[in-house]
């Protein structure tokens, strides 16, 4: 018999923090042009992404990210939204 990985279940992050650590390091390069500042907030993302998102399903960073800070100005956040417009 094949023996079965054992975390074969486990939730794939990879596009999450891939976006997080892409976002973080070329918004800060664009904004400051400071690579040390950059890479310090990068590796600030990366352990609020694992801790926000530790012992929960996958996508729920964008969840999180959606719910509270929205997709720019055309389309606002749930919070912000009394009720659903088309």
């Amino acid at each position: 018999m094949r023996q079965v990985p054992r975390n074969i279940d486990r939730p794939n992050r990879n596009a999450e923090f891939a976006f997080m650590g892409m976002a973080t390091w070329y918004g800060t390069m664009f904004a400051t042009g400071k690579p040390l500042l950059a890479f310090v907030l990068t590796l600030l993302g990366f352990y609020l992404t694992y801790k926000l998102t530790l012992n929960k399903p996958e996508g729920n960073a964008y969840r999180l990210w959606y719910r509270n800070i929205g997709l720019g100005k055309m389309i606002k956040p749930p919070k912000k939204v009394r009720m659903f417009e088309v």
